[in-house]
């Protein structure tokens, strides 16, 4: 059988990551439902901590049964071969790069790492988990070549060409122990419409190909953020401006739909914006070609930390919606944004839709009780 290479790819500078997976996401973290299946080894750390949506920490001089105190996995010593870990990504996708993290690693971090990928296909689709060693028997493809690492480092790999294939799940191997502080799988989600073109659907998830096209502001948060499933994991995964001064002053981000739709229904979610939530929120559509706004909302005001839902009038949801400008009112955050529509009338709701179903935070209804808000502010 002939061997299949790793994709072509270049490194990026630490300082450089961010600019240059700004316009993916991280198919692997934890907070969307990426997950460590199996693993050689854990012995220091535990590998699910790969994944996690928070920089790495250090907590120097404290110790644990197993040893020092990591936030990364670690494994034992003198492996005469190498660890691997299993991770089932959160969402199937192509993949554009990686990020391998050995911060705080100065002395047992793994010298080399390398990639690989695997596609679950509904023939091979389980109704028991794998086993161990039916992980290590399945053939993965190579994607990312053995490569080498630094101590205390952000390492970044991106990829001439994103993957052709998506992946559903990814094997991550270090030579030949040690230790790793996160790791991240950029990418951009397999994109699924309804078979149903009567079916509502976001319209603006990343899953149905919506890109952000253009934002005024992107001080502490990618409007890309909002296309995102779920309510993300606190105010780093939203979109958030700076602060302004200027009377009048409104941030915009515009939207790219995947397919073009009729929208009925729009979810404006502020989770985790409690001091910093936008005022209000305008919502302008525009049809295929035309640059005349159609106002689906205008100045609604927004609750803090929370699903505002909105229903669209009859008259707007025969327009044809290709593109959405999200205007914020004055500045601040906001965690999601769900344009619910179909490709074609009458539209018809799903027995599993979500439109105006509250998927509640612990804090969501508890947060302000403490807080004395003073009915004018000066």
């Amino acid at each position: 059988m002939t061997k299949i290479p790793a994709l072509p790819h270049q490194v990026v500078k630490a300082d450089k990551i961010e600019e240059t997976f700004k316009d993916c996401i991280d198919l692997a973290v934890s907070k969307r439902g990426g997950k460590v299946l199996t693993t050689t080894d854990e012995w220091f750390a535990e590998a699910h901590n790969l994944l996690s949506a928070h920089a790495p920490i250090s907590r120097p001089h404290h110790f644990v049964p197993s040893g020092a105190w990591f936030d990364g996995w670690q494994t034992r010593r003198h492996n005469a071969h190498y660890d691997w870990c299993v991770i089932e990504l959160a969402h199937p996708g192509t993949i554009e790069g990686f990020e391998v993290d050995t911060a705080f690693l100065t002395g047992n971090h793994a010298p080399f790492i390398s990639v690989e990928g695997f596609k679950e296909t509904s023939n091979e689709f389980k109704t028991e988990p794998r086993t161990h060693e039916e992980w290590a028997a399945v053939e993965f493809v190579p994607l990312l070549e053995k490569s080498a690492l630094e101590a205390n480092v952000r390492h970044g790999y991106k990829f001439e060409t994103p993957s052709k294939d998506f992946y559903t799940h990814v094997r991550l191997c270090m030579y030949p122990d040690g230790g790793l502080s996160r790791f991240r799988v950029y990418g951009q989600v397999q994109t699924i419409f309804p078979e149903n073109k009567h079916e509502l659907y976001d319209l603006a998830a990343v899953s149905s190909g919506s890109t952000v096209a253009d934002f005024s502001d992107a001080h502490y948060g990618h409007p890309s953020n909002m296309l995102l499933p779920g309510r993300g994991h606190d105010m780093s995964d939203g979109w958030e401006t700076r602060r302004s001064r200027t009377p009048g002053h409104v941030d915009f981000a515009v939207i790219k739909l995947g397919r073009p739709g009729h929208v009925t229904n729009i979810e404006v979610d502020t989770a985790h914006y409690k001091g910093n939530a936008p005022k209000a929120v305008s919502i302008a559509g525009f049809e295929l070609g035309s640059e005349a706004p159609i106002m689906l909302l205008d100045q609604k005001p927004l609750f803090p930390h929370r699903q505002n839902f909105f229903e669209i009038a009859e008259d707007l949801i025969e327009r044809r919606i290709a593109e959405i400008r999200v205007i914020m009112i004055p500045d601040g955050g906001i965690k999601r944004v769900r344009i619910w529509g179909a490709s074609q009338l009458p539209a018809v709701q799903p027995e599993d839709s979500t439109i105006g179903v509250h998927d509640e935070l612990e804090d969501e209804w508890t947060w302000n009780i403490r807080k004395h808000e003073p009915t004018v502010r000066a």
